[in-house]
């Protein structure tokens, strides 16, 4: 297992996040930060879908790099 700094895996998850927030389920009309706040406080099942999602996401990047 590749060995990384946390401030690396911070900018990688923020800028998949950001990168991928349409695919991940926000609104056009929604800013990414304020969609999964308001996601976390109605549902968090939905939230830890969407971070399931992310995950994926991240991990499909790492194989095609």
């Amino acid at each position: 297992m590749k060995k990384i700094a946390i401030e690396e895996l911070m900018v990688s998850c923020l800028l998949t996040f950001c990168e991928n927030a349409a695919e991940l389920g926000c609104p056009r009309d929604k800013e990414p930060d304020i969609w999964f706040r308001e996601l976390c406080y109605d549902n968090m099942d939905e939230a830890l879908k969407v971070c399931d999602k992310m995950l994926e996401i991240q991990e499909n990047y790492e194989e095609v790099k």
